[in-house]
């Protein structure tokens, strides 16, 4: 009984000693192991964490136990319970190495960690956790997301729900929650600065600019609301309005603030001085220059661009320049932020960009708006007349065409062209006038230079090709005909033509590899 007694003390041992190596190790935490209670006279012996072991065997453990004390100071009687304990502390091993390859694969180790079982205690094994991502905050569910949220609180629980959500990126409903804070405290100014910095992030910066100066006239002396309202300005391009907020902005006002509004100022005035001499590549590189300062929502700067653009001939580009810098017209808005004669100019611009796109009804109507805001310049009765003169020859050229008239169609186009030379609807209208008369050649010259002011112009590309199939001049048609077809591949009319063109051109006698 003894002996028996022997050789289970030191089995006990040697997998206390195993198992706690494999729980150090394991342990995501990395723990420290805890003390023994009070009552006992040593701290067990563990290996220092940064030691590897690669076959753990038996490791030497200070006991209170005074019968394992005893038998460990003999050391010829402890040899046959060394080897039981060594056999125990194997099939132990053996056992933790199996759970530590099935469990491998689950999550890669550091070099420090290679050794260690992953997690096997008893009968319970731990599997390691997946890493926890941070989530995104403009991608998390809002508290009040499906549920009835009550507007009946008070203003200033309705302006912490709002930072909340502004917080989180979601604009629209902090915006709501503003406006329900105004609702029930109108004469507090934080609640319209917050609404402003909403409409800001959603992009709506003539309401912001509006919201702002309400908070302003509450508080004149409201530093944040001039600072912010200094920042709208300057994108709206109203510089001498931003210099005078940011003067008045406090501590919220930066160095670099009044610099980037200086610089501004600078390349406003060269893009004006520019404009006057008709330099107008000199306003396009400007109108780049003060976007990039600063200016990016601008209709004032987007309207000289649009000009410059007009006037070098790159219609397509003003078309598209124009649409942005208008993408929310309202003109009271308008007159009431940037003045009559700016309004005034933003409309005439318009009026010629409408002209050159073949919008003449709406060129029509922009040019009247414009003389009615600033009825004595006289840049703007020059395009307000030409608006109206090249509807006229639209108008009249169309009637003309319709009832087979075509050379009073081509005089009357002409008439119109004179007044506008670089319209490429009425080119291609006369083009059209030209071809019916079988003047192909004359068709060919203005349906090229409609196509030079307008690239994606299909018709004038179409009419240009039809002359040159009537004049058999095979390979250019066929040339237009193929660009055509990339732009419309489901237009059997053009696949028709083009095959035929392909046929006659073949017939004629010249290499030509079939397009499909």
């Amino acid at each position: 009984m003894a002996k028996a007694k022997k050789i289970s003390t030191d089995q006990r041992l040697g997998c206390e000693s195993l198992l706690g190596c494999i729980f150090q190790s394991w342990s995501p935490r990395r723990r420290k192991p805890s003390l023994p209670e009070k009552d006992h006279k040593a701290k067990d012996y563990l290996p220092p964490k940064s030691t590897t072991i690669t076959n753990p065997k038996i490791i030497p453990r200070k006991s209170t136990d005074s019968f394992a004390q005893t038998k460990r100071q003999d050391p010829q009687k402890t040899k046959p319970d060394e080897s039981n304990a060594r056999k125990s502390s194997d099939s132990a091993r053996k056992s933790s190495d199996s759970a530590r390859k099935s469990l491998s694969s689950a999550s890669p180790r550091t070099e420090s960690k290679r050794f260690s079982p992953n997690g096997v205690m008893g009968n319970i094994i731990v599997k390691p956790q997946p890493a926890v991502k941070s989530p995104d905050v403009s991608q998390t569910r809002s508290r009040w997301e499906g549920k009835t949220v009550n507007y009946r609180h008070d203003p200033e629980t309705l302006k912490r729900m709002g930072n909340e959500e502004y917080c989180r990126g979601r604009f629209g409903e902090a915006l709501v929650f503003y406006e329900r804070a105004i609702l029930a405290d109108p004469k507090t100014p934080t609640y319209w600065s917050n609404k402003s910095a909403a409409l800001i992030s959603l992009g709506r910066l003539l309401e912001a600019s509006d919201a702002c100066e309400e908070a302003l006239r509450l508080n004149p002396n409201y530093e944040r609301a001039h600072q912010r309202l200094a920042s709208l300005q300057l994108r709206l391009g109203e510089v001498e309005k931003a210099l005078c907020h940011y003067n008045q902005a406090g501590k919220y006002t930066e160095t670099k603030h009044i610099e980037q509004v200086e610089d501004v100022i600078k390349c406003l005035r060269r893009c004006n001085e520019a404009r006057r001499s008709k330099e107008w590549n000199v306003v396009l590189k400007e109108t780049c220059f003060v976007i990039s300062y600063g200016a990016d929502s601008s209709p004032r700067v987007y309207a000289l661009q649009t000009e410059a653009l007009l006037h070098l001939q790159r219609q397509e580009e003003a078309y598209d320049v124009y649409q942005k810098a208008t993408k929310r017209l309202d003109i009271d808005s308008f007159i009431k932020i940037f003045g009559l004669s700016i309004t005034s100019y933003i409309l005439m611009v318009g009026s010629q960009v409408y002209i050159a796109a073949g919008r003449f009804e709406d060129a029509v109507t922009a040019s009247r708006q414009a003389s009615r805001l600033d009825p004595s310049n006289e840049e703007v009765k020059a395009v307000a007349r030409k608006a109206r003169a090249v509807a006229a020859a639209r108008l009249t050229g169309n009637l003309l065409f319709n009832a087979s008239k075509f050379e009073a169609a081509c005089v009357v186009y002409t008439e119109g062209l004179e007044q506008d030379p670089c319209n490429a609807l009425l080119l291609c209208n006369r083009a059209a006038s030209r071809f019916k008369l079988g003047q192909f050649e004359k068709a060919i010259e203005d349906s090229t230079l409609a196509l030079n002011l307008q690239p994606s112009y299909r018709k004038a590309r179409r009419r240009r090709a039809d002359s040159y199939a009537k004049l058999e001049k095979w390979q250019h048609a066929i040339q237009d005909y193929e660009l055509l077809m990339m732009e419309t591949p489901e237009d059997e009319e053009t696949r028709r033509v083009l095959a035929d063109a392909n046929v006659r051109f073949k017939g004629a006698g010249s290499d030509l590899v079939v397009v499909n």
